[in-house]
């Protein structure tokens, strides 16, 4: 059996075009019988990468990186040999039955087949039209030339009608599956394109397939529009785990060993233009630990380059925290001269904006004090003292007392003062907002840093995995418990239930957010009385009346019970989200989406008893 798996993805790997699987990620030009790239290995200015068509193979001669198709798409897209084979086959058209197992059938297919036949309308449409013209002149004045509108895959949507539909309709698809995936919708006469007249910029998944559109009004004259409609989430598009670009960034992020993040699609088609291909963006939500994660597997190095306002100031806050929990180092740029890098390179051009993006690259806390001062009226004492307060807040926490000399001079600059009033003043803030001991400031708060592994035996309420009393302490509440062992501890607790947050009653959901995203990004060794400064009035009310909680049980936690709170954690989550979902379904009476919201719920509920067959 193993030689037959053996023979079958040999056959698979010799019928790969390398030529055309490298042409994926490298720009090539032919050199005799061979042809000849940049290196997505390494960096480098002179081409060594070379393909040879009638060997198969792929091999750079700078750092040996390459080989046969598998051993280059192993490299390229860090998989293993088993999925890099069963791409393979997706790529040619076969099948990979792979270790002797049938082979699954992706019941998504479908979708993806509609959206790469979408895909090519849309393309069509703008390279064929009368329309697609004056769409071309907009892509054109916005920087754009027909090399980047056929690397990005834009098209557009014709006039307001059925064209895309009629298309799909010959294809054989049907009608549900084009409004599944929000290509089509019904009227009472009858099913119409979703998108007219708006530049089409598809949304690819982490393998180069077309899952989504974005789609953008260029030549309306009704202003009350949207300047963007993006798909709906679906079967195959969900916001929160898409990064757009990400296909196409992913061998220069390996290359670089570093990924630059944006706000907007434009924003990096503008940097990715510009030469710095490893530019990706979120789909109109925040960063989160899902796609950090993803992005851990291939980088350790994040560039954060926001938009310079508020908003942007704020997002870039979050992310850096976020990206810090996960031990990334951290660059950001702080645009200048411009509202965001898409601006910027159509003013000062592509070259002007990459020596600027390297050239000011902010370490976290460097960013931190370039924003907290920006475009501010120091002169004015309210906004002299907030702006103080954040300031020195900073500079309280950095571990180096040279860093601390080093910033309380640049603040001195700032305000025009002397460094020995600063440092006065810093002294005087240091005082306030001392930290006492944690018996001082709560002389019965529970003892920081309990190993709950330090207990062989299980404690007398738990039996054989099931509890046998009932407990006054929520399961929330355990978890925090739980959390303040150790760090490490609380992020291995955090990356189980990161999709489960929704279990969690409020108050106890703002002291586990306010542990992970402030406390453990400063402190590696949890401290009552330092957790306990962080919290505003109400959750510290909230957590003093947690810890008398927990000490009505007079338990020893174990983890056993850590499981099952997860678990029941979970159970919660599912149960509320099927609750907002009944709510939903009773006010719309669009059946496309009462469909997609039953689909969910009977989902929910499979996990839900899989859950409680885990606990008899």
């Amino acid at each position: 059996m193993q030689n037959n798996n053996y023979d079958e993805a040999e056959k698979i790997i010799n019928a790969t075009d390398i030529v055309a699987l490298v042409s994926k990620y490298v720009k090539l030009e032919k050199q005799g019988k061979n042809y000849k790239g940049l290196c997505p290995f390494h960096d480098e200015n002179t081409p060594s990468f070379v393909v040879n068509p009638d060997k198969n193979i792929a091999h750079c001669f700078g750092c040996d990186g390459g080989g046969n198709p598998a051993k280059f798409l192993m490299q390229i897209e860090n998989i293993n040999f088993n999925e890099a084979v069963r791409r393979l086959a997706d790529f040619n058209g076969m099948e990979y039955k792979g270790k002797g197992n049938p082979q699954k059938i992706d019941p998504n297919t479908k979708y993806y087949k509609i959206m790469s036949i979408a895909s090519e309308f849309y393309q069509a449409n703008l390279e064929g039209s009368t329309l697609g013209s004056s769409a071309k002149k907009y892509l054109y004045d916005r920087g754009l030339t027909d090399l980047d509108i056929k690397e990005f895959g834009i098209g557009l949507s014709p006039e307001i009608g059925d064209s895309l539909y009629q298309v799909l309709k010959e294809s054989d698809f049907l009608e549900l599956d084009m409004a599944d995936i929000s290509l089509v919708d019904k009227n009472n006469n009858g099913y119409h394109d979703i998108f007219a007249e708006r530049i089409m910029f598809p949304i690819c998944d982490m393998e180069g397939r077309v899952i989504a559109f974005s789609a953008r009004i260029f030549n309306s004259k009704d202003k009350n529009q949207p300047k963007y409609i993006n798909s709906r989430e679906s079967k195959i598009f969900h916001k929160g785990e898409t990064l757009y670009n990400f296909h196409l960034a992913k061998p220069y992020m390996l290359k670089k060993k570093r990924v630059i993040l944006h706000e907007g699609q434009m924003d990096v088609i503008a940097t990715y233009r510009a030469g710095l291909k490893e530019a990706v963006c979120t789909m109109g939500v925040g960063i989160n630990d899902f796609l950090v994660k993803q992005l851990k597997k291939y980088v350790n190095s994040v560039v954060i380059c926001y938009d310079s306002d508020k908003a942007g100031i704020e997002a870039s806050h979050k992310a850096i925290n976020l990206f810090k929990r996960y031990g990334f180092q951290i660059h950001l740029v702080l645009i200048e001269g411009a509202k965001d890098p898409d601006e910027f390179v159509k003013k000062y051009g592509k070259e002007a904006y990459v020596d600027f993006f390297e050239s000011h690259l902010l370490d976290s806390n460097q960013y931190l004090f370039e924003t907290a001062i920006k475009d501010k009226n120091l002169s004015d004492s309210n906004i002299s003292n907030s702006v103080k307060n954040e300031v020195f807040a900073l500079i309280q926490q950095m571990e180096s007392n040279t860093e601390k000399e080093d910033y309380l001079k640049r603040f001195s600059n700032v305000l025009n003062a002397s460094i020995e009033a600063v440092q006065r003043d810093f002294e005087s803030y240091r005082d306030k907002h001392a930290i006492p001991k944690p018996i001082e400031m709560y002389p019965d708060a529970i003892e920081p840093n309990i190993d709950i592994y330090e207990y062989p035996e299980y404690p007398e309420f738990i039996q054989e995995g099931k509890i046998k009393k009932e407990l006054k302490s929520p399961c929330d509440l355990r978890l925090l418990q739980y959390a303040k062992s150790s760090r490490d501890l609380a992020l291995e607790i955090n990356n189980r239930i990161s999709d489960s947050l929704a279990g969690f009653s409020d108050g106890a959901l703002n002291l586990w957010m306010k542990m992970l995203d402030e406390f453990y990004i400063n402190y590696d060794t949890f401290s009552e009385a330092i957790f306990m400064n962080m919290l505003n009035q109400e959750d510290a009310n909230f957590y003093i009346e947690a810890v008398e909680t927990l000490k009505k049980d007079d338990i020893r936690f174990d983890e056993m019970d850590m499981n099952l709170c997860i678990e029941k954690i979970k159970e919660l989550s599912l149960k509320n989200n099927t609750k907002k979902i009944k709510e939903s379904v009773n006010h719309t009476t669009d059946i496309t989406v009462q469909s997609r919201m039953v689909d969910q719920m009977f989902k929910n509920k499979r996990k839900l008893n899989t859950i409680k067959n885990r606990r008899k």
